[in-house]
């Protein structure tokens, strides 16, 4: 996956046409051959397939290259700005999950066709509302705080990117989760657990919500991707220094090591995040593990 992921990209890059030193070209104090010979040194003037295989060669040595904008090497900066997107993107999912379960728990325990329409109305406003819009209302709100303190307002970032990021996420947890939660109140062990005596609540939280939960976590880890896609509005307009905000640079910048290295390891990234989705439902789940160990 990452040899497929990285060979597209740098193709990608190097049919957009330009490099690093496209800008120094439109210099009238930058010679032509200055500009050669720069090429030379960074290896700009080799062909396609030698420049890539030269830095598969480095990557996997653990050399990602040197970020021709920001002098420093790739794979530090973007672990620190992938940490700073992982941040956000954990809150945005905990928000996510805590408002999708918990709406979806209302709705199934009261059975109430109001509650069912208020759900219904959310999922249509967070799935439609697209994240520039989001995050451009949440940044007027930001500005609008003019008297409080600068660090405030840096604290502020947080939550308010997390919760922007969520809007989308909200919307396909909800649906999944409470469609799931209510056919699994269908189930024959379920209502076996109601006919016992058991309270409602505990046929909903001990019962139907495990059964349910699979197909939340793994969307859960599918909407990984869409995190660090979703990332790059958000971050870009609110001034977060995320893996995002990062790639917006260093695409406009032709910063091929710093885009090899975001594109490389964010899809890793994404790979260990689906991998721990899977362990999760393993857990949650003895029969898929079952599975899993049984031969052939």
């Amino acid at each position: 996956m990452l040899i497929a992921v990285s060979a597209i990209a740098f193709t990608l890059l190097s049919a957009a046409g330009g490099d690093a030193l496209t800008t120094l070209r439109d210099n009238p104090q930058v010679s032509p051959e200055t500009v050669e010979r720069l090429k030379a040194i960074y290896g700009l003037d080799r062909p396609l397939p030698v420049r890539y295989f030269t830095w598969v060669g480095r990557a996997v040595s653990g050399d990602m290259g040197e970020s021709f904008t920001y002098r420093t090497p790739v794979g530090g900066l973007v672990l620190n700005r992938l940490a700073n997107t992982a941040t956000i993107g954990l809150f945005a999912l905990l928000i996510a999950v805590a408002v999708s379960t918990t709406l979806a728990y209302l709705v199934v325990r009261s059975r109430n066709s109001l509650l069912d329409t208020v759900a219904e109305f959310i999922v249509l406003v967070t799935a439609s509302t697209p994240r520039i819009v989001l995050s451009l209302v949440a940044l007027l709100l930001l500005v609008s705080f003019g008297g409080m303190a600068v660090s405030t307002r840096s604290a502020l970032i947080l939550p308010v990117a997390s919760a922007v990021l969520s809007f989308p996420l909200i919307a396909v947890f909800l649906t999944q989760m409470k469609g799931e939660l209510s056919g699994a109140m269908k189930l024959n062990f379920v209502q076996l657990a109601r006919a016992k005596g058991l309270s409602e609540r505990l046929v909903i939280m001990k019962h139907a919500c495990r059964e349910a939960l699979n197909p939340l976590i793994s969307i859960a880890g599918i909407s990984l991707g869409g995190i660090a896609g979703g990332s790059v509005v958000v971050e870009t307009v609110l001034g977060w220094p995320g893996i995002g905000a990062l790639a917006v640079t260093a695409v406009r910048g032709r910063d091929v090591s710093l885009v090899m290295g975001i594109a490389v390891i964010a899809s890793g990234a994404v790979w260990l995040g689906n991998t721990i989705a899977e362990v999760f439902q393993m857990v949650n789940d003895r029969r898929i593990l079952a599975a899993e160990l049984r031969p052939d």
